[in-house]
């Protein structure tokens, strides 16, 4: 029993020992090796001291987060990291050395010296970058056409106004690559048209089938490849299509597909179906400022400066929240009433 007692006594010494040295950072090791040591009499101790023995051969350090932890003296570093980490900082693109320092240690130096500055390339493209249509009419051809073909390669849809004015460009061969991209852009909406109408007479009754129908004819139209009586007859079309839409009389979505109904109507100047629009988004929401916006466009349509002035004393009767559009509008309108009263007074 003596013998049992004086071996955890000398155990217990041992590892008291053993976290000594380990809070010395004489010997590397994790705490749970310590726990090992405690609760593994002999071979806890063993396994610790063959662990430590192996990461000195390896030139490994035992205690990576420890060694880390800055003194009360240091900045704090917020995220913990490794050694072994700083080999992946690329040094060529954030940080600059002197000529002959090791690439690993002016990482390590960067990072715990707060004192010393990083330098930062300098980023020469922001004098570089022009807008397209003024890189176009450069006197350098091989510009002119490099810079097409990369809008070509890119992403053409999104360059149609671009396209349109590479088109009137002086050089043959500029011209010849916008008509084509144009061309082909134009090719991919009918086919998209094409596919869809050949499902929709297979499956009439699919309302996806419509709601890609509007959603690709919504695109089409704000593409920018339409205009004048074809942009027109596109408007009417999706006019009709919202319309079917709106008949149903769902909830879901409802205002949405009124605001762009209104919007379409606006476009078209149909003054009536506009008005028509106003008169169901106020059944549900009478509140709403774009309703009011809208009722302000309409009296513009119709040229009525006197329902013009309802509308805005409305405006202001109910306290309607004003955004800047609907401020602007407000504004401009008291401004013409105004120099009128004064032309009056004159």
């Amino acid at each position: 029993m003596k013998l049992l007692l004086f071996f955890l006594g000398f155990h217990m010494v041992f590892c008291l020992a053993l976290l000594v040295l380990r809070r010395a950072r004489v010997i590397g090791c994790e705490y749970i090796m310590l726990f090992n040591a405690l609760f593994l009499p002999v071979w806890g101790a063993a396994l610790l001291l063959c662990r430590g023995i192996s990461d000195r051969r390896a030139d490994r350090p035992g205690v990576v987060t420890e060694a880390l932890r800055p003194r009360s003296d240091e900045t704090v570093l917020s995220t913990p990291f490794s050694l072994e980490d700083k080999a992946v900082v690329p040094l060529a693109e954030a940080i600059s050395y002197q000529e002959g320092e090791a690439p690993e240690d002016a990482s390590a130096d960067s990072l715990y010296d707060v004192s010393r500055s990083i330098v930062m390339d300098e980023d020469t493209l922001t004098e570089t970058v022009v807008p397209l249509e003024e890189a176009l009419i450069v006197n350098d051809t091989a510009t002119r056409r490099a810079l097409i073909i990369d809008v070509l390669y890119t992403n053409p849809g999104d360059y149609i106004s671009q396209l349109y004015a590479a088109k009137a460009n002086g050089d043959t061969e500029v011209v010849h690559y916008a008509a084509t991209a144009l061309a082909e852009i134009q090719k991919e909406f009918d086919l998209a048209f094409q596919d869809i109408l050949r499902r929709k007479e297979q499956s009439p009754q699919d309302e996806a089938l419509n709601d890609e129908y509007r959603a690709v004819l919504e695109k089409y139209i704000a593409s920018g490849l339409l205009a004048g009586d074809a942009l027109k007859g596109q408007l009417r079309q999706f006019a009709a299509l919202l319309e079917e839409k709106l008949a149903k009389g769902e909830r879901k979505g409802r205002w949405t597909l009124l605001n762009q109904k209104a919007d379409i109507d606006l476009q078209l100047g149909d003054a009536a179906a506009l008005d028509r629009d106003i008169e169901r988004m106020t059944e549900h929401w009478p509140d709403r400022e774009r309703i009011f916006l809208f009722k302000m466009q309409s009296a513009m349509l119709r040229k009525d400066s006197a329902r013009m002035k309802e509308v805005i004393d409305e405006i202001r009767a109910r306290d309607i929240y004003a955004s800047p559009e609907l401020k602007g509008m407000l504004r401009f309108w008291d401004e013409e009433a105004k120099e009128k009263d004064g032309q009056l007074v004159g």
